[in-house]
């Protein structure tokens, strides 16, 4: 058997992690993008709300507005090997409740 040959299954190997690895990066980037975008919908519909009414019922329709967003986001959380539907459902609250802290609680 030749060197090349021998060597192959540990080159197979060592592609494979290197691929799994960038495909655990690109998803992490991904559900980063996905928490981006629902930040800024958030914060954008919270300005524009804000000026109409008070702060607690503008954090309200913004996250009315930003649903899709948000789902999005949780859905690329889901995805994670380390989180599982239960995790989601448990963080949801969480996560709603710390952006709304923010909106609210910032100024301007």
């Amino acid at each position: 058997m030749s060197r090349a040959r021998q060597l192959s299954p540990a080159l197979f190997l060592g592609t494979m992690l290197i691929v799994g690895a960038a495909g655990r990066a690109q998803a992490a980037d991904a559900t980063a993008m996905r928490h981006e975008i629902w930040r800024d919908c958030l914060s954008r519909n919270f300005r524009i709300q804000a000026v109409l009414t008070e702060r607690d019922l503008a954090a309200d329709a913004a996250f009315l507005a930003c649903r899709g967003s948000e789902e999005a986001y949780l859905t690329a959380l889901a995805g994670s090997p380390l989180l599982d539907e239960t995790d989601i459902a448990r963080a949801r609250p969480l996560v709603a409740g710390r952006f709304r802290a923010w909106l609210v609680g910032r100024s301007g």
